[in-house]
């Protein structure tokens, strides 16, 4: 009897841990899609088009990480500019913005320059 209690403990716990998974990740997912939608809105409203938004998220990301790895905003700013997909101000309007929703521990105080 004890180990058969054991065993419908451990299935219960299980049952429980995965009705969990299906009940707290897509909230998460639905915050993430609020916030994936709101920036690229964000940026089209401004003018700023660097592809489907999935591109535009992942680019903000990738920004993320440079700026982890430790790159400057001005670093990505150029990059920016340099590849002639937008001009200087957009560039630091999507490094605001960017870092604003996917890094706020490295968003800028000042415009970056």
């Amino acid at each position: 009897m004890t180990k058969q209690r054991e065993v419908t403990k451990k299935v219960c716990a299980c049952a429980f841990g995965a009705l969990l998974t299906f009940v707290v990740v897509p909230a998460a997912a639905a915050r993430a899609d609020n916030t994936d939608t709101d920036f690229t809105q964000y940026l089209e409203m401004h003018g700023i088009h660097l592809g489907t938004p999935a591109q535009t998220v992942k680019m903000a990301r990738v920004m993320c990480d440079d700026l982890k790895a430790g790159y400057h905003e001005s670093d990505e700013v150029k990059v920016l500019t340099d590849s002639h997909r937008v001009n200087q101000s957009q560039a630091e309007l999507f490094v605001g913005a960017a870092t604003a929703e996917y890094c706020p521990d490295k968003h800028p105080a000042n415009k970056p320059t």
